[in-house]
């Protein structure tokens, strides 16, 4: 399949956003029962030991089944909360998303090990494993050590396995290329329109903004409120605003997709040609 990429400006980049939840808010009630059936898988999560790989390793399977979803919206059609395994129907197709994500899992290891080895040359045995223990000690750690070369390669192999796998899951899904493939086209189509990415990360970052505060104030109001009933009750508070935020973003990541690929099926005359151009 023949799949051009096209050039996307800075403040189509900064739209992505708005399009996609508003994608998301045109058929609330399906794609609600896709993000609840969403976090109900994800609670494999909590499995000793297996719980979080699995999750890793199904996540981009569930994150294809979110962006068929939302195609299906575009479409104007309701989808079912089945719809969040569809990938999982084609074997030819889930097999090459299970690859994914174990791309995901050994980039994480890699930029882990990284971070390890840099903490290491910094610090005794007792306070690496207190600094590893959790996310809250590592940033803390963090915060105490003099930031080096180390922390900034491990950061930029998690943006480089998050950029191969920003497109790759669409690629796999929609038009089902090889996994290799898949991954490259994503890391080009990025670097191609890294503007549009910029205009993209300072949406995000606002709109991260604005959850957070109003999460916060929320949660500070319910649990004052309520004692311990409020404080459980913020709890589920975050926990579906979270859902919330991951659906937005998918729907983000499905609009984004549709406005840098050029699948053979669409023609050239979609979006608003002064904000993108086909690349060479």
């Amino acid at each position: 399949m023949n799949i051009r990429v096209r050039k996307i400006r800075f403040g189509r980049g900064l739209r992505w956003l708005p399009a996609g939840a508003e994608l998301l808010f045109s058929s609330p009630g399906p794609l609600a029962g896709v993000a609840g059936l969403w976090l109900l898988v994800s609670l494999v999560a909590v499995i000793p030991i297996i719980g979080q790989g699995l999750l890793a390793v199904l996540t981009p399977l569930l994150t294809a089944g979110v962006l068929y979803a939302c195609a299906q919206v575009a479409a104007g059609q309701r989808p079912a909360p089945t719809t969040l395994f569809a990938g999982w129907q084609d074997p030819q197709r889930r097999g090459m998303l299970l690859l994914l994500g174990l791309w995901g899992i050994v980039g994480s290891v890699v930029a882990v090990s990284i971070l390890a080895g840099w903490l290491g040359a910094q610090l005794d045995a007792e306070q690496l494993e207190a600094a590893m223990a959790s996310p809250e000690a590592l940033a803390a750690t963090l915060a105490e050590t003099s930031v080096g070369g180390g922390v900034l390669l491990a950061a930029l192999v998690m943006l480089l396995v998050m950029a191969t796998l920003y497109f790759a899951i669409p690629l796999v899904m929609f038009a089902r290329q090889p996994v290799m493939r898949s991954l490259l086209q994503s890391l080009q189509a990025i670097l191609h329109n890294l503007l549009a990415f910029i205009g993209l990360g300072m949406a995000v970052f606002l709109f991260a903004l604005a959850v957070g505060l109003i999460l916060l104030v929320l949660s500070s109001v319910v649990s004052i409120a309520l004692g311990e009933v409020g404080a459980m009750l913020a709890q589920v508070l975050f926990l579906l605003v979270t859902m919330f935020v991951q659906m937005v973003m998918a729907a983000t990541q499905y609009v984004a997709f549709r406005d840098v690929f050029e699948l053979p099926t669409d023609g050239d005359d979609q979006g608003d040609g002064e904000d993108r151009q086909l690349l060479a």
